[in-house]
C-alpha cells in the first residue's frame, strides 16, 4: 500500500525539525520513518523555490546628471589635443569625452 503524499507545508516542517534535532538527514529519516532520496528532493525543491523568491529583481533607477557649474573655464591637454570647456558642463559629456580622448 502507497503512502500518502506530504503537501509542501509538511516538508517544510520536516526540513526545519531536522535541523534543529541535531541529527543528520539520514538518522533523522531512519528514526521517522522518511526516504532518504524523498528528504533531499524535497530539501532541494524547497532550496531552490526559497531561491527563486529572494532573487527578484527590481527596477532601478539612476538620477539625471546634472550641469557642473565651473568658477572659471577647464582646459584640458592630452596627446596634444587640447579642449577648452565653458562655463556650465554635463559630467557624462565630459567623462565621455575623456574616455574618448584614452582610447
Amino acid at each position: 500500500m502507497r503512502r500518502q503524499r506530504r503537501t509542501k507545508a509538511q516538508w517544510q516542517h520536516i526540513l526545519t525539525a531536522q535541523q534543529s534535532s541535531g541529527l543528520t538527514p539520514s538518522e533523522y529519516c531512519v528514526k521517522h520513518c522518511i526516504h532518504l532520496q524523498s528528504f533531499y528532493a524535497r530539501r532541494c525543491e524547497m532550496n531552490k523555490r526559497a531561491a527563486q523568491q529572494t532573487g527578484k529583481l527590481i527596477k532601478v533607477s539612476l538620477p539625471k546628471t546634472q550641469p557642473v557649474p565651473m568658477t572659471s573655464p577647464l582646459t584640458v591637454v592630452y596627446r596634444g589635443v587640447t579642449l577648452n570647456v565653458g562655463q556650465v558642463v554635463e559630467a557624462k559629456w565630459l567623462a565621455d569625452v575623456m574616455k574618448a580622448l584614452a582610447s
